[in-house]
Order: C-alpha cells, then structure tokens, then sequence
C-alpha cells in the first residue's frame, strides 16, 4: 500500500528498515535507542552519494548531456517532450526525506550532548546537502514541519527562499560546532568523540575537511541567492560572514564504503551508466548527445583530451539529439563491447567518469568548488583571484577524469601538459584562455568583459559536471543561461532542447519538475498547484 512520505516516520527510524549498502541494522530498528549514530551516519552517507548518482542521470536528458538512443521506444515519452508529470521523478522527492530521516535521527539523539557533536554538525551539513538539492528541483518543499512524525503528518511547505536562509543558518551552526569541538578537545582532551575513518566513507573522520565542505556549500547557495534583488543584501552579510580559515574543498568530496563487483554493491553511476556486476552493459537507452559532444569533438572546443577518457571510441561514438525518433539513432554497442559512457573497453578499471564497479562516488567535484570561488572573487563576492580560481577549476576537471578507481591519477596521464595542450588547441577561445576574447562559435557574442568571464566559468563549470552532477550543471544553465544556446534553433550544435519539446518557452526546454503523486494524494492541502514545467522557476531562475 502506497504510504505518505512522512509515515515513514512512524515505523522507520535511522532508515533501520529500509535497504542499505552496509548491513548494520539493529535487531530493533523501530527501537531508536538500540541505533547510535555512529551505526546510521555511514550508511546515510553513503545513501546521499547514491542519491547524487540519480539525480545525475535523472536531469541528463533535460540538462543536455543525454540523447535517446534507437535501443527504446520514445515515440511517447514525456523525456522527449518534456510534459512531465507527477509519476516522474518521484525517486528523487521520497528518496531525499528518507535519507534525511537518518540525519534528522542524529540530530535529535545527539541534542544537547558536546561529547558527539562532531556527529550532530555532519548530519546538519549533509541535511543541509539534501534540501539544498531538493528545492533546486522542486522550489518549495516541506521543511520546517518536515519531521515531526504523527505530529504532523501533512507537513506545510515552506518557501525555497527561507529553507536556503535556514541552510545557511544550519552550515553555519555546524562550522561553529566543529571549531568548539577543536577548542574543547584542547582544554579537556578527549571531551569530543572523533568520527573514526571506517564511520566516515566520506573525509575519513577529517572535521576540517567538513568544515571546508560546508562553507562551499554556503558559497553555493549563497551565489544563487546573490542574483535574486530581493535575496541580494542578506547573501552579501553572509558573504561577509564566510569563515576564511574554513577554506573550500580542494579535493574531490567522495564516498567509498568498499564498493564491490558484487549485486548491489557497485558504484552506483559505474552501474547506471556501463554495467552491472555480471558485464551486462547499463543505460542502453541513452546515448551522448550531439551537444555536448561538441565541447569535446572541435564544433565548439577542441578537447579530445577530456573526451577521450569519457566517451568510449571517441570522436567516433554514436551521438544523436534528444527526440530524434528517427530509424537512423543508433543503437546499443554490440554485443561485447562497452557502453558508450566508459572511455575503455572494460568492466574494472578505466578512467574518466564510469571507471569501474569499485569507484569512489562523487558527492561534489573540486573543480565545481574551483569555478564558485572562481564566480564569487569575479562578482566582488568574496577577496580573490578570479582567472587563478577559474585555471585551478580546469585542472581539477582533468584531474578527476584521470584518476582510475583507487582515486590515483593513472600513471600515464599528466594534467599540466593536457591542460597547456588544450589552451593552445583553444587560442582564441575565451571559454579556454581567460583574457582571449572570440567565442567558441563564429562570432563574438559576449562583448562585456564581466559577462564574457562569467559565461567562460559557467560553461566550464558545465563541462566539469558533464554526467557527473547533471543536475547542478542544469541548475546553473538555468540561473545564467550558459553555456549560451541559440533559442529556438534545431541545430543540435545551437541548442539542446528536443526536437519534439512542447515547451512554451523561447528556450524550448523545461524549467522544473512537478511534485511526485504521492503528494498530490496525501499531502494535497499544501502542495503547490498550478506547478508546470514549462512556466513555473525555482526561485534563483530569473531567465
């Protein structure tokens, strides 16, 4: 029987019952107090890197990285036509509230106790990582009522513009609560618990690394707060407020709870995109799009250095554009060869972004922490460099395509003459060469200096993303509008709207997704009506 989210409240505590990697449910789950927090923060941990696996591929299609392929029949589907419904992307509504049960779990069992507080401010920044992704995609959302059990169990939503003033509260809060575990440890030794390494698949237990990961999210939300007038002056306080000790990730944030080739326990984009663990190929449905091949392939940049390990045969893999329908899409590969998202022929280890079933799985790229930093020293956000922020983010995107799955850069790949390689491949190009000043179309659009340095972030920034973290790539091109389309156009190059979009816009693509069925049924006094994807924002998209 189909239940409201939130009554899963009621019989499910710390996810106890619900499926997880990592077999560590208590004999009692309902019982909360046989569950410590040591038990469910790993395992809730890993749940959110998986999220980020299905949020990626699930904004692929719209976000322009994905085409459908000839191996299914799209002649229906809303994924061509963007007339998305309630019965589309429910995953990522319900999945996101049961991953945040278990972090709400922490919180309230850790309440008022300094000697777990490095555990209480994990769980604020990773539930704070949560709804940021969840009202990216759904604008307002339960919130403050979101977990109050039979209390409320039809919970009022909360606008997306408060729940990211909360968010900013929250990572703040838990920046403070890691500094006074650090002091208190100093004075009383031993008076905070450490998060040990095996608790931890993600920093391995190194508070300053949560650190630096919350105030790069905070950098985030607060840059796309920064852009709405209303929303201005508060972002620029909190801008002012930013801890500079705390820094900003410089590594890629990622989380390895010992993925196996194994049934369910591979990395989970290794096993959406290129295969399951007994070879069968994955995601033959999709195929790269002819767009997005073009930041690779010499239409728009020349890049064959990055495309190479992505794209399996590139340049000479299948592309197509979303909604070609046609018989002439190709198909899956043949029998015994990868899938088109691998950059080798292999099952274990490769590079670039399927690399195999034991990967580490990314929850946020370096480079995205690299091209925001990059954003705020250009916007007067923050004090810095922006071209050194904007070089560094270049780096970190072949930096991270070129490890292999021990997280190692593969011994026969060097980033700094890849990356000199592909300014002098790009000479005039100004989305490559900061100061150079031509486009990477036929002619200079971008005249602004400003705007051109933005749209050369912004577009690199989408690169970066490119079936990692699809979703934040499409949340980008819609706060900025770059990478810079053509609108309208059926060039595939120009643009990648679908040739059957039914969208209103100039545009011709979606702008958000409708709230899941379950909440039209069981939480209908307070959901939003009127929502449709074509003319209804999330509160930072102005365009």
């Amino acid at each position: 029987m189909k239940k409201h989210i939130f009554l899963l409240l009621i019989s499910c505590i710390s996810l106890a019952s619900c499926k997880k990697f990592l077999d560590i449910n208590s004999n009692n789950p309902n019982e909360a107090t046989s569950v410590t927090p040591a038990l469910v923060l790993p395992q809730a941990i890993v749940t959110s890197a998986a999220l980020t696996s299905t949020f990626n591929t699930s904004l692929a299609d719209a976000g322009g990285q994905f085409a459908n392929s000839g191996s299914a029949n799209f002649s229906t589907s809303p994924v061509i036509f963007y007339n998305y419904t309630s019965a589309d992307f429910t995953t990522l509504f319900s999945s996101t509230y049961r991953n945040v049960i278990d972090y709400q779990y922490i919180i309230n069992y850790n309440k008022d106790e300094m000697s777990s507080s490095n555990f209480t401010a994990i769980a604020r920044i990773m539930k704070s990582f949560a709804f940021a992704r969840l009202v990216d995609q759904y604008n307002d959302v339960p919130y403050s009522d979101a977990f109050k059990g039979n209390e409320m169990l039809t919970p009022k939503y909360d606008k997306a513009e408060d729940i990211y003033k909360d968010l900013v509260s929250q990572l703040s809060l838990s920046i403070k609560i890691i500094n006074d575990g650090f002091a208190n440890n100093v004075s009383k030794p031993g008076s905070v618990a450490d998060v040990k390494p095996t608790i931890d698949p993600m920093f391995k237990g190194d508070m300053s690394k949560w650190k630096s990961f919350a105030n790069t999210l905070k950098l985030r939300l607060l840059i796309k707060m920064a852009g709405v007038p209303e929303l201005k002056s508060y972002a620029m306080a909190e801008f002012a407020k930013l801890d500079v000790n705390a820094g900003f990730i410089t590594d890629d944030a990622v989380v390895n709870p010992g993925y196996l080739k194994e049934a369910a326990k591979q990395n989970p984009t290794f096993n959406t995109l290129a295969f399951d663990n007994e070879g069968n190929r994955a995601r033959t449905s999709r195929i790269p799009s002819r767009w997005i091949y073009s930041f690779y392939n010499g239409q728009k940049l020349n890049d064959s250095w990055r495309g190479k390990v992505i794209y399996y045969r590139f340049p000479n893999g299948p592309i197509s554009q979303l909604g070609n329908i046609s018989s002439t899409v190709p198909i899956a590969p043949a029998a015994g060869l990868s899938s088109w998202f691998t950059g080798t022929n292999s099952t274990t280890n490769s590079l670039g972004i399927a690399k195999g079933p034991t990967q580490s799985q990314v929850v946020m790229l370096a480079a995205e922490s690299w091209f925001l930093q990059a954003e705020a020293h250009l916007r007067g956000y923050i004090a810095g460099d922006a071209e050194t922020a904007f070089n560094k983010g270049v780096e970190a995107s072949f930096t991270y395509l070129y490890k292999n799955v021990s997280d190692v850069v593969d011994a026969t790949k060097n980033v700094a003459t890849d990356v000199a390689a592909y300014k002098a491949a790009n000479p005039l190009s100004y989305i490559v060469n900061w100061n150079k000043t031509a486009t990477p179309l036929a002619g200079d659009y971008n005249l602004d200096v400003t705007n051109r340095r933005l749209e050369a972030i912004i577009t690199q920034k989408y690169i970066a993303l490119n079936t990692i973290n699809c979703d934040e790539a499409f949340n980008e091109f819609r706060r900025t509008t770059y990478p810079y389309i053509v609108n309208g156009s059926a060039d595939p190059v120009l643009s990648f709207a679908s040739l059957e979009s039914l969208s209103s816009r100039a545009d011709k693509l979606p702008s958000r997704i409708p709230y899941p069925s379950t909440e039209v049924t069981y939480n209908e006094s307070n959901v939003p009506k009127g929502i449709s994807p074509f003319l209804s924002r999330i509160f930072w998209d102005l365009d």
